[in-house]
């Protein structure tokens, strides 16, 4: 295994994770990317529509903790060749998807596919914290924040430009044999470890090294999941939507797909900028909540305000500053055993936690509110802004600081 001091080495880690993330979130919204074909071509009105492109995450809420608790208690050779495994099989059922004739098959497959994929969503917590000194976290998860923003961006942008959804859906499947050969290659964990926190209890110190009951008995591991039910949420219904609610106001189709490219795209730029902003300030609640309400109004604006280049401005605005509402959250997993409810050893399973909280979130919301709200397009951006301004609020007052120049990363440095 590679050290962690002066290497290189987590460059490739998270360029790995990143591709893994983008990959899922691309195969999702490649239904999005071209509604119209897809709709007609499987029989799926709005609701099915949003579901098929949040089904590939649901996985995550049945199966994340089992698997982090899984990949903690086995270590580092069973993250790489059983993951790699599972990412291989999931690729061949990206590739049975391309054949499916129905819209249960589709469902199912990438049900399935989700699944088998969950490794690049479970991991990425256990191993950007191991491979990234605290400072460094939060462009370490700025980056991979933007991952999903990333993969939703190419599929807006080259999902149109396929000649027909059998060979967008083959695209999908490549996408998904790229982030297993890569998984393979280059997964691995440090041989000096995250060193950082081994001074910090642990909530019960007779507990053992690895305890599921200890993370799920923390308070602010439950408000991190649900800011991140929310914040990952937002931009897949944002993204579910867009082409028919700007379609409907009269906006031409292919404005329509730069819309989801241009929003998609300030995501990416946001997640990055949001972490090196809280880095460079040290503390992570007040940038948080920045991103969340301004972020989040700016978003809703896009429908409200008069159709042409404002449309853009505020979109663009909005995806920027927004996207920190997902790679702040992100950041605050890695470092949750700051607050001592629970050891770093346990960082697989707070991530299975989480990204227990992100599967149901990117079901459960694009779901329902497409169910009760159907093509009521204010509705959907009131309720967009609405929720970004919850999160803001728990994220800026209920949840510890946990950034750099707080006092419980400062505590621990003194404990060195």
């Amino acid at each position: 295994m590679a050290a962690r001091s002066g290497s290189g080495y987590r460059w490739l880690i998270l360029i790995t994770l990143v591709v893994g993330t983008a990959m899922i979130n691309y195969a999702n919204m490649i239904f999005s990317s071209r509604p119209v074909e897809m709709m007609a071509q499987y029989s799926m009105n709005q609701a099915q529509l949003t579901a098929i492109t949040t089904i590939g995450v649901l996985p995550g809420a049945f199966f994340s903790i089992f698997l982090g608790n899984y990949f903690d208690k086995r270590g580092p050779k069973t993250m790489r060749f059983v993951g790699a495994l599972l990412l291989f099989v999931a690729a061949a059922f990206m590739l049975w998807r391309v054949f499916a004739n129905s819209y249960i098959q589709l469902v199912i497959i990438t049900f399935v596919a989700g699944t088998l994929f969950l490794p690049t969503q479970v991991l990425p917590f256990k191993m950007i914290g191991a491979w990234f000194n605290r400072n460094q976290m939060g462009v370490g998860m700025g980056i991979y924040g933007a991952a999903a923003g990333l993969g939703i961006m190419l599929a807006f942008a080259v999902g149109g430009v396929f000649p027909n959804s059998t060979s967008a859906l083959m695209s999908c499947a490549i996408g998904y044999l790229v982030a297993a050969i890569l998984w393979l290659l280059f997964v691995q964990m440090p041989e000096d470890g995250p060193q950082e926190a081994a001074d910090v209890p642990a909530a019960d110190e007779g507990a053992p090294a690895v305890s599921t009951a200890a993370v799920m008995r923390s308070k602010n591991m439950w408000l991190v999941m649900i800011c991140s039910f929310v914040a990952c949420s937002m931009p897949l219904l944002f993204n579910s939507y867009v082409v028919n609610a700007f379609l409907d106001k009269g906006m031409e189709p292919a404005l329509t797909s730069l819309l989801g490219v241009v929003f998609n795209i300030s995501l990416v730029c946001g997640a990055i900028l949001a972490g090196t902003v809280a880095g460079k300030v040290g503390k992570y609640n007040g940038v948080y909540l920045i991103c969340c309400v301004v972020g989040g109004i700016f978003i809703g604006l896009t429908y409200f305000v008069p159709m042409g280049p404002l449309t853009f401005v505020c979109l663009a605005l909005g995806g920027v500053i927004s996207a920190g509402s997902l790679s702040l959250n992100l950041t605050r997993v890695g470092l949750l055993f700051l607050t001592g409810d629970f050891g770093p050893e346990n960082n697989g399973i707070a991530g299975g936690m989480n990204n227990t909280a992100m599967g149901l979130g990117m079901f459960i919301l694009p779901t329902v509110t497409a169910a009760i709200m159907g093509n009521n397009y204010v509705g959907v951006f009131t309720t967009i802004v609405a929720l970004f301004i919850v999160i803001g609020v728990i994220g800026r007052f209920l949840m510890p600081e946990l950034g750099e120049k707080g006092e419980l990363a400062q505590k621990a440095a003194a404990m060195q």
